[in-house]
């Protein structure tokens, strides 16, 4: 009703969903700021302006931004729309700022200096309104002496042609019938205005989305560059009635490519979105059907579990922003500041570039202001956590990991792990942060030359990652973590008041002295750095100005027992190996920017509280905890049939003599072995299928034709020897369900071509 909160009601045949989205730019009610409710604060906004009394007026309240401070930005929008001109030409904006700290509530007039205090300082009552109107109307004058509009607005401002109808109807017969007013019904003429906007609506819901979306995309482009800003591309889908939440159309925009220029071609998005939003509506609608009543998780939460983290990767990237912003503005234009997210590739997966460039804000110019990217991190992850449709459903995860895998052109059931890192960081449908891949990459247990059984991958990873995104668990977790400090601090609190007595404070001095010898015979981060790099420098020949290590050099290296002394557990070791980066030319790792790199974030780690209930598992091939994947095959099969409607062994049966041959066996990472043993400082032996010692040198061995693990070709290559001597080593039972992988290959179709796989992901599954 007039003066009443306006609110935004989704298009008629959208789904519910599309009602649960803030408006761009907008925080979301259910985010907690400090002890309150972003929706309470509004509350409090629409409760002082019913006390203005601007009954002509209607106006809509949002919240914008929340700073470090606690302080909580609104907008409230006042206009007068009459029903000549439904959109008006001028509009006026009051802010208002919520200290969460105090409860006070202050608000301005546009852009002008006096702040008014709520409760305190302010205008009289019933003048509010008149101020209203003198904004309104110092606004209308400018426009009187300054034109705004753009010529293209004025080509639409333009009324219609209305074509000239010869009308049947006499005109006495008219002028009848309108003295006759008394045989109508009372609002006829409201009623016929209805239906033709009613009609008007139907025939618009009518036009399909393809032709939609061209007509809007066309219209916006006035120059007909076929080339519209990210900002400008962002407002339209905003804009239109789609049925999609916030989340989604931040996911449909990650799908636009965007130039260096910060522009966007839109016409081949335009080609691709309608099937893409079909099945974002498809996906929000079955996700929402199974979780009606979800958790939600605050700031304060994502402070308790994931401050310190996030405060690193903060700190990270406004490293990466200084150095390219020499004039220190805080800002920087938008390819800029996505080209210093992708330098710091070890603080960013793929998926949070991506989505934090749907996310930051950028003025009219392209500028992107990076001073509150702290709150920006946090709002990723709280966002993240309430929309993990894939992340929470072990079958789209599933068929997630699959389809990726065919696009990067994987032909064997056996892996390298650091082709699964690459796979993992290229998922564009699950928003992974960096660190929960690290942690992912950590307790895989490859084999000793790092190679990984994919559907073993494929169950740890539907087993932790739905684990990781789990709200209810994360907040239990700050809870915990929030009680905690809580008891601390009270402890700390009773000593001082009652002061301790000399026995207790002799213990505890003790008790620090013994701690101080502990830490100090412990390696801090330098200490294992430098253990580290003279090891691997110990090991290096070719004294190089930038030192690498070839594959198999380097894992010997990780396996000295001098590495024992840096007191690195398995867990830490697994992940600093799977992160190494080898060179696709030379197969090389450069170690000494790799543990300059990896060593600090292993000891950031250790600070965390939120993965301990995963790292301190054990996630060996066997290990109980992992999630069957059994029911899933046969609606979704690992491997593709070929055009002779024969495939590749499934998951189940290539592996089932593996687990008969290795029973027993726990794969570890464990350095404590004597010297010569499989298990020694490297890799667990979980994929050597009974073939011995022997098998698995000659697997991994990377020499020869240039082979190493990660490369698409001599990788294979390597595999493919590895999968028949299995066969060979198999008994005789189980012959024919383990013929070698690489006569298969040659005998049928490859699963499926990397182009064609490649559209897979991109519909969201």
């Amino acid at each position: 009703g007039r003066g009443g909160r306006a609110l935004r009601v989704p298009a008629a045949g959208a789904p519910p969903a599309a009602a649960a989205g803030a408006m761009h730019g907008e925080l979301s009610g259910a985010i907690l700021v400090g002890k309150y409710k972003v929706s309470e604060i509004i509350d409090m906004v629409e409760q002082e302006l019913s006390r203005w009394q601007c009954d002509n007026y209607m106006h809509i309240t949002r919240a914008l931004s929340s700073t470090q401070f606690g302080v909580v930005n609104l907008q409230t929008i006042f206009s007068k729309p009459t029903q000549e001109q439904p959109v008006p030409t001028a509009v006026v904006c009051v802010y208002f700022f919520f200290h969460t700290e105090s409860g006070r509530l202050t608000y301005q007039f546009e852009q002008e200096s006096v702040l008014h205090t709520v409760g305190g300082q302010s205008l009289a009552p019933g003048r509010f309104e008149k101020w209203l109107d003198r904004l309104i109307g110092d606004k209308l004058q400018v426009r009187q002496l300054q034109p705004l509009a753009t010529p293209f607005e004025a080509s639409r401002l333009v009324p219609p042609a209305v074509p000239e109808v010869p009308s049947e109807v006499p005109e006495e017969s008219a002028e009848d019938e309108m003295d006759a007013g008394t045989d109508k019904p009372p609002g006829a003429g409201t009623q016929q205005s209805a239906s033709k906007a009613q009609t008007f609506e139907q025939a618009a819901e009518m036009l399909p989305l393809s032709t939609l979306l061209v007509n809007i995309f066309d219209a916006a482009d006035e120059e007909d560059e076929y080339e519209l800003t990210h900002k400008e591309v962002s407002d339209l889908l905003y804009a239109t009635p789609l049925g999609l939440t916030d989340w989604d159309i931040k996911l449909l925009l990650t799908r636009a490519t965007e130039l260096d220029t910060g522009r966007i071609e839109y016409k081949p998005f335009v080609a691709e979105a309608p099937e893409i939003i079909e099945a974002l509506r498809r996906r929000r609608a079955d996700f929402e059907a199974k979780h009606e009543s979800r958790v939600q998780v605050g700031m304060d939460a994502i402070e308790l579990c994931y401050g310190e983290e996030i405060e690193e990767v903060a700190r990270a990237a406004r490293e990466a922003f200084a150095g390219v912003d020499a004039a220190g503005r805080c800002e920087l234009p938008r390819s800029e500041f996505r080209r210093c997210l992708e330098t710091r590739s070890e603080r960013f997966s793929k998926m949070e570039v991506q989505m934090l460039m749907q996310m930051c804000k950028e003025d009219d110019f392209g500028m992107v202001p990076y001073d509150e990217f702290n709150l920006l991190l946090q709002q990723l992850r709280i966002d993240a956590l309430h929309n993990a449709l894939v992340e929470t459903e072990v079958e789209n995860l599933r068929v997630h990991l699959i389809l990726l895998s065919r696009r990067e052109g994987f032909q064997d059931n056996v892996i390298p792990i650091w082709d699964l890192r690459l796979l993992l960081l290229s998922a564009d449908q699950l928003c992974l942060s960096r660190m929960q891949i690290h942690v992912i990459l950590m307790i895989v247990h490859p084999d000793e030359h790092g190679y990984v059984d994919f559907e073993y991958f494929l169950r740890l990873c539907c087993t932790v990652i739905p684990h990781m995104f789990d709200a209810s668990a994360l907040k239990e977790k700050a809870e915990a973590i929030a009680k905690e400090k809580a008891d601390e601090l009270d402890k700390k609190e009773m000593e001082e008041l009652q002061g301790l007595q000399s026995s207790l404070a002799a213990k505890r001095r003790m008790d620090e002295e013994d701690q101080e010898d502990v830490q100090a015979n412990a390696p801090d981060r330098d200490a294992v750095e430098k253990a580290l790099l003279h090891v691997c420098n110990a090991v290096e020949e070719k004294h190089r100005q930038q030192p690498t290590l070839e594959v198999r050099r380097f894992l010997e290296a990780m396996r000295q027992e001098s590495v024992q002394a840096c007191q690195l557990s398995e867990t830490e070791m697994r992940g600093l190996i799977a992160e190494a980066e080898i060179d696709p030319v030379s197969h090389e790792i450069a170690y000494s920017e790799h543990l300059r790199t990896w060593v600090p974030i292993i000891f950031e780690l250790r600070k965390s509280r939120v993965y301990d209930g995963i790292l301190s598992k054990d996630w060996g091939f066997d290990a109980s905890h992992l999630v069957s994947l059994a029911e899933y095959e046969e609606k979704f099969p690992l491997y593709v049939m070929d055009a002779d409607n024969q495939s590749r062994p499934s998951s189940t049966g290539s592996i089932r003599s593996t687990r008969s041959a290795s029973r027993g066996r726990r794969p570890s990472l464990g350095r404590g072995s004597r010297p010569g043993s499989a298990a020694k400082g490297g890799f667990s032996r979980q994929s050597s299928h009974g073939t011995g010692e022997r098998g698995l040198r000659k697997k991994g061995s990377f020499r020869g034709g240039g082979s190493r693990p990660g490369s698409q070709a001599g990788s294979r290559r390597a595999m493919s020897r590895s999968a028949s001597m299995r066969s060979r080593n198999s008994s005789p039972d189980n012959s024919d369900g383990n013929e070698s992988v690489a006569s298969r290959r040659s005998s049928h179709a490859r699963p499926q071509s990397r182009s064609g796989a490649s559209r897979g992901p991109s519909r969201c599954e």
